[in-house]
């Protein structure tokens, strides 16, 4: 950018929050101090020659000399640090300089997403996508903005321009089977759509996700599992974890209710009954060890019906199975956090275990 160039922006496009408090009050002058302060502050690193004044009802912005700033690169910047505000800010600024304007529109679109101010980013998405009609990752924002609207319905097309301008795109192949299971539509496509995209993105917690529901919906629970387990692999402290810990859940309560016909296992009684007179025998401490140590193995899935797999523990000795791993996750967790939700029903056989263990006289 070596030629001069000036803006302007109305007062009240800028974003109030990111000015100290005693300066958001646009009639004062620590107003107009601390706004030609910011902009100083983002833009001089790259422009030789800055100047910024405000008036009733404009900020004015002006560059001069060879080396003018590009507020673009500076915004992307600031995005990709996870700073929202000051990196929208800048593409508002961008957008009023009148360059690139397909790629600040694209931009300021998603990021406005992301915080939820979905009309808006609409608007700029499709003059976006109108700009530039074969860039498929615009149309890819564009349909996640619809999709966040609550109007699946209406995203599944434009993913589907999308995939046609650009059938490898990991994001439109994720996208389109997230808006179609939300949809109800028949698993079968949903799962080939999901398998082609964590082969692309195979670190991508929402595609093995969308996978993991789509096997289950399928029928193929064996595969659903290992989907559900990949997603607390690669990170099992978020959000998308829970979600995929719950499938799992699900999974290995439907398998292990099967087993009995739907009833109690007797196994499960049983190994509610060993966990309730080993705690009787703890101190609340040891108790407590022993609680946390198994929810922290537990944060990356336990399977009942793995029958092959045994787990280790520092806080207790032997070996235990997945079942009975899950049984004393619930009975220690009744005696630490009687309210707590450990993710796996277990109440049937740890009522019929309380019964028998009140009736050996313990």
């Amino acid at each position: 950018m070596n030629d001069p160039a000036s803006v302007e922006i109305p007062l009240e496009e800028f974003d109030l929050s990111l000015l100290p408090e005693n300066s958001r009050d646009r009639a004062t002058a620590a107003f107009r101090d601390a706004v030609v302060a910011f902009f100083r502050r983002e833009l001089k690193p790259t422009a030789s020659s800055l100047q910024v004044a405000i008036d009733s009802h404009l900020i004015r912005i002006a560059w001069h000399g060879k080396d003018l700033v590009d507020p673009l690169a500076l915004a992307v910047a600031r995005l990709k640090t996870g700073d929202y505000p000051r990196g929208v800010q800048l593409l508002r600024v961008a957008l009023r300089l009148g360059r690139d304007e397909a790629k600040v529109r694209f931009n300021l679109g998603m990021a406005l997403s992301d915080l939820g101010e979905l009309d808006e980013a609409m608007d700029h998405l499709r003059k976006a996508a109108e700009a530039e009609p074969r860039q498929a990752d615009i149309l890819v924002a564009l349909a996640l903005a619809v999709y966040r609207k609550g109007d699946p319905r209406q995203a599944v097309p434009i993913l589907e321009r999308a995939l046609v301008l650009d059938p490898e795109n990991p994001y439109a192949l994720r996208n389109l089977a997230g808006c179609l299971l939300r949809l109800g539509a028949e698993a079968a496509p949903i799962v080939e759509l999901s398998r082609k995209a964590t082969a692309l993105l195979p670190n991508d917690q929402q595609s093995w996700l969308a996978l993991g529901h789509a096997l289950e919906a399928n029928g193929n629970t064996k595969d659903a599992d290992h989907a559900y387990r990949r997603v607390i692999d690669i990170d099992p402290r978020n959000e998308i974890a829970e979600v995929a810990k719950r499938g799992l859940s699900q999974l290995a309560q439907q398998t292990m209710r099967a087993k009995v016909g739907g009833g109690v296992r007797p196994d499960g009684v049983m190994y509610c009954l060993a966990a309730l007179e080993k705690c009787a025998a703890m101190p609340p401490k040891e108790l407590r060890n022993v609680a946390f140590e198994i929810a922290t193995v537990g944060l990356k899935g336990i399977n009942p019906n793995d029958t092959d797999r045994k787990y280790t523990l520092r806080t207790l000795p032997g070996e235990f199975s997945g079942l009975q791993l899950l049984c004393y996750m619930y009975v220690t967790w009744k005696q630490v956090k009687p309210e707590a939700d450990i993710g796996f029903d277990l109440s049937r056989e740890y009522e019929e275990a309380v019964g028998l263990f009140r009736r050996k006289g313990k």
